[in-house]
């Protein structure tokens, strides 16, 4: 059983988002905000999620604008009362490593990442507070614990993420508000199959022949961290929090 039905999350319209999205609603999430950056990708999971029996509220969000991010947040409010699962899945992943990122990959990532996850919590948290119930999921990523070369901002951003999961967890633990983060492994998006094909010219089918290599056979889908998420918001999760869990095949910190 899900700690709330009111559920707010950011990437709704596709990938992570749109996948626990769709696996609250089976849990028992009632009434949802799908906030992201394309109203029509909105638009196509509010339809099925409306089919399944939730209210759906859409909105356009830009997590670089802490205005935008306030506005929406008092919205889904008015809407639908206090938020009771935030799911934190909007993010950038620009590439760049410390000879090349520029001034402006640098401020987007950490402006995204780390400023907009944030100021989302800190607008979402208070009604939780004075509810003393709710539970936050940041979706993190396993880079955070070192990262890749060409990835060095993107995988600060994740590892600041995970700080300030950590912290606020523990500012709120006698709230009984909890705060979880997810460390995401390679995971089969459609925002990662566009950077795989057009960045890195890898063929269409990238992802099974990547995944044939793995440890388990295959990459991680949006439906894996759903279940994670799902796990997480649940009463079954009810003391745990401060969480930063690797979701991966390959075990961090190990060689050989």
């Amino acid at each position: 059983m899900l700690v709330g039905d009111t559920l707010f999350v950011t990437g709704g319209g596709q990938g992570i988002g749109e996948a626990i999205a769709r696996r609250l609603v089976n849990e028992g999430a009632r009434r949802v905000t799908l906030a992201g950056r394309t109203q029509a990708s909105l638009d196509r999971v509010a339809r099925d999620l409306r089919g399944m029996g939730a209210e759906v509220a859409t909105a356009v969000l830009d997590l670089q604008d802490v205005d935008s991010i306030r506005e929406c947040v008092s919205a889904a409010q008015k809407a639908f009362g206090p938020i009771s699962i935030l799911a934190n899945c909007a993010g950038v992943t620009d590439r760049g490593g410390i000879f090349d990122t520029t001034p402006e990959v640098f401020d987007r990532l950490f402006d995204t990442n780390v400023r907009g996850n944030f100021f989302l919590m800190q607008a979402a948290l208070p009604a939780m507070v004075e509810q003393r119930s709710g539970v936050v999921v940041n979706i993190s990523s396993m880079l955070a614990h070192g990262g890749l070369s060409h990835l060095l901002p993107y995988s600060a951003t994740k590892a600041a993420l995970n700080l300030i999961t950590r912290n606020v967890a523990h500012s709120l633990r006698a709230s009984r508000v909890r705060v979880h983060a997810i460390n995401l492994g390679w995971t089969v998006t459609p925002a990662e199959h566009i950077t795989q094909t057009r960045v890195h010219g890898f063929p269409d089918d990238w992802a099974e022949r990547e995944g044939a290599k793995q440890p388990f056979g295959r990459l991680l889908t949006p439906q894996d961290a759903a279940g994670l998420c799902a796990f997480l918001a649940s009463a079954d999760a009810a003391m745990m929090t401060g969480t930063v869990i690797d979701l991966e095949q390959w075990v961090s910190g190990v060689l050989g």
